[in-house]
């Protein structure tokens, strides 16, 4: 699989197991989730930019900017993301399809 083709399907198991977006409690650990995935810390930080900018609304008054997005993601790695909240986010994207066990090996 190549990097674009993984980051397409990455995007696409974050949209289906989150259709209404990403909730607080689930940030960090789906960041940690994120970082075991082949993908570079740069990667990782295009998911990130692609989930904010799809779901930021059209007509939105202060838009999202990178500058923030590299701040939430700087602030939400602070934090420990602890095995059961980890386990929680995996199940709901495994539910979307997202094929953990084989990421986790790479």
């Amino acid at each position: 699989m190549t990097v674009t083709t993984l980051m397409a399907s990455i995007l696409n198991w974050l949209r289906a197991g989150y259709p209404d977006g990403v909730p607080g409690p689930d940030r960090v650990p789906l960041l940690a989730l994120l970082r075991a995935t082949p993908l570079t810390e740069e990667q990782v930080r295009e998911v990130v930019r692609n989930i904010a900018e799809a779901a930021a609304p059209a007509d939105i008054e202060d838009p999202i900017t990178r500058d923030d997005i590299e701040a939430f993601i700087a602030e939400m790695t602070q934090h420990d993301a602890g095995p059961e909240n980890t386990a929680r986010v995996a199940a709901r994207l495994a539910a979307a399809g997202w094929p953990l066990a084989d990421l986790s090996d790479s």
